[in-house]
């Protein structure tokens, strides 16, 4: 499975430190692997849904076709962030269907996030975006990395998230 490197979310060029996401659908699960190298490992908070963005985190957005999409955050300590977004509202809910595994090696460290689609919704088409934000490498800006950059200092752009059709990183 090829990985692919995340870009700099604000121009769309390379950027250190490097970010590389593998992902697939398997039946009714969808997979993502991260490696997030040349980390501070700097988690904001060990408690789950609270304001992992601010720290080091990758993160993945989801849109089933709903009106809302979903938010899933992982910090280098293992802490989640589960949300879906409602009209720019943040709807903390179950998180049955997710699962997540960090292991940081050095100052590196890989998340496996698995959902569970069959869980979610009857699903017709798959959109996403993947990120990760690391927080101690460049002042007064965070790196803000993307699979398809937004252009901006958000991530919250549903038109920039991509479709998955049956997609293995092969």
């Amino acid at each position: 499975m090829k990985a692919i490197k995340l870009v700099n979310n604000r121009d769309g060029k390379s950027v250190t430190p490097k970010t590389y996401l593998k992902y697939w659908l398997d039946k009714n699960f969808l997979f993502f692997y991260f490696e997030a190298l040349d980390s501070s490992l700097n988690s904001f908070s060990n408690i789950n849904n609270d304001s992992l963005y601010k720290g080091d985190v990758v993160e993945v957005f989801l849109d089933l076709g709903e009106e809302h999409y979903y938010e899933f955050e992982v910090a280098p300590n293992g802490a989640t962030f589960v949300a879906k977004i409602l009209n720019g509202t943040l709807i903390f809910i179950e998180n049955n269907f997710f699962v997540s595994k960090v292991e940081a090696i050095n100052s590196n460290y890989y998340v496996t996030m698995r959902i569970d689609l069959s869980k979610l919704a009857v699903v017709d088409e798959i959109k996403f975006n993947a990120f990760r934000i690391e927080t101690k490498r460049i002042k007064p800006e965070y790196i803000l990395e993307a699979l398809s950059p937004t252009f901006t200092g958000s991530f919250h752009d549903r038109n920039k998230f991509i479709k998955i059709e049956n997609y293995r990183c092969d």
